[in-house]
């Protein structure tokens, strides 16, 4: 191979992988700021009549931004000790800081079978008082089909 066409290669290979480099930076700047803008929204919760509100923890969490998706995916799963009843809530707006193990008061619906928006509120340390308003949903009673 001449030399002439070695460095074309190598120029096409570096120029490629800018691309890609790029095209992850401008995705994570981009989530950065949507986080930012949510989490500037100060969240009241707002009880109804159909909704419970629930003291349990985060006993897991998934914080993540799939490199084809331009939005993150931040998901705090809660467990209510008195029930025993698992809880999927996924963020929208609000204080985005909950970590594994704290303790939160999860206001939700009180439906079986379907998600709905609801909040989930900081009890302790330095999460007291902040809220976050998230999709949730009963996890125990999802029906996951693996197709």
């Amino acid at each position: 191979m001449p030399k002439v066409q070695v460095r074309l290669l190598i120029g096409l290979v570096v120029c490629a992988a800018l691309f890609y480099a790029g095209y992850k930076v401008r995705n994570h700047l981009r989530i950065q700021r949507y986080l930012n803008r949510q989490s500037a929204i100060v969240v009241h919760p707002k009880i109804g009549d159909t909704d419970a509100s629930d003291f349990g923890y985060i006993y897991s969490m998934r914080r993540d931004t799939p490199i084809h998706d331009d939005e993150l995916n931040l998901v705090w799963f809660v467990v209510v000790p008195a029930t025993n009843v698992h809880y999927s809530c996924s963020y929208h707006a609000g204080f985005p800081d909950f970590r594994t193990g704290d303790s939160v008061r999860l206001i939700h619906t009180t439906s079986e079978d379907e998600g709905d928006y609801g909040y989930i509120v900081g009890l302790h340390d330095a999460e007291h008082g902040k809220v976050t308003e998230v999709w949730n949903f009963n996890s125990d009673n999802a029906d996951f089909d693996d197709q």
